[in-house]
Formats: C-alpha cells, structure tokens, sequence
C-alpha cells in the first residue's frame, strides 16, 4: 500500500482528533494555572446539596420508598411483555396461547418479589421513624 493513498485518511481523521485534543489540554492547563485558589478545608470537604457539611458524616435513615422501587421494577417486565404482545389478538390461538404462558410464568417468577415489595412499604416503623429521629435530634 503506497503511503500516498494513507495521507488523505490521516489528514482527514488524525488531524482534526490530535488538534482538538491539544486545544482542550492547552485550555485546561491555562485554566488550572490561571484559575488557581488557596486550598482550604471547607473548600475540600464534601458538601450535600450544596451546604458545608455539619455533624456526622454518616448515619442511618431509613429506606422507606424502597418498596415502592421494588414494586416498580417488579411490575415493570410484567407490562412490557404485554405491550409488546398486545398485537397478538390477530394471531392464531395455539400462539395466543404460548404467550399467555409466558405471562402466567412471569408473574410466578416475580410474585415473591412483589409479595416482599408489598409487605416493605406497610411496614410503618421505616416511615415514622424519620419523623422520629428529627424530633430527637432538634
């Protein structure tokens, strides 16, 4: 293969790469130098939704929509399957009857599941406990 035939692709794909890449690393360079402050620690401290942080870093609450999520995830493949084969109904009944199946199995599969999620969101200490917590902690 001549080297000739190869500039045209280099030129055309190399060179545009290579040049933005050396455009972003000059302005971050130039930025980091110019843009330079005194570290500190409130500066170098974590923050939570943008407040400086106070008191511990980590304590446990309570996950108290996770049920919810759980239920979400569970029936979610559930509906997707029927979406998909709504247009069945035009189709013959020994197929109609394969994808009945495989609802029939899906939901089995993800009853346990749905049956935990449901049991998680009545369970009433994960939402009274927030409230809780920050009656005692003020």
């Amino acid at each position: 293969m001549n080297l000739m035939s190869l500039t045209q692709p280099i030129l055309a794909l190399g060179l545009p790469f290579i040049l933005i890449l050396a455009i972003g690393l000059t302005g971050y360079k130039f930025l980091s130098d110019s843009l330079k402050g005194d570290p500190s620690p409130v500066k170098l401290d974590r923050f939570e939704a943008g407040n400086i942080p106070t008191g511990e870093g980590r304590m446990w609450y309570p996950l108290q929509y996770y049920g919810y999520l759980l239920i979400y995830t569970s029936i979610e493949p559930i509906l997707t399957i029927l979406f998909l084969i709504s247009p069945i109904v035009y189709a013959t009944s020994q197929i109609l009857a394969k994808f009945y199946l495989i609802i029939v199995a899906t939901i089995a599969i993800l009853y346990p599941t749905i049956y935990y999620c449901i049991k998680q969101v009545d369970t009433l200490y994960q939402w009274v406990f927030r409230r809780e917590y920050n009656v005692l902690s003020s």
